[in-house]
Parts: structure tokens; sequence; C-alpha cells
């Protein structure tokens, strides 16, 4: 391990806020896309 600490730290933060942003985008394309196709079905 390195001794920048610090360093690492606010990359890791960096890398866990982008991997919830995509977790967010991926399911609200997926949740868009059952909703969409829901209520174009005939009822």
């Amino acid at each position: 391990m390195s001794d920048h600490t610090s360093e690492q730290t606010e990359e890791q933060r960096g890398d866990n806020f982008a991997d919830a942003c995509a977790a967010i985008a991926i399911l609200t394309i997926v949740v868009g896309t059952v909703v969409y196709w829901l209520a174009g079905m005939p009822s």
C-alpha cells in the first residue's frame, strides 16, 4: 500500500459515486422501459 491514504480515499469516493450514478441510471432506464412497455400494452 502507498502512503497517500487521503488521495486513495478521495479516489475511492469518486469511484463509489460513479458506481452509484451508473447503478441509478441503469435502474431508471430499466424501470422506465418496463413502465412504458406496460403502459403501451392493450388492457
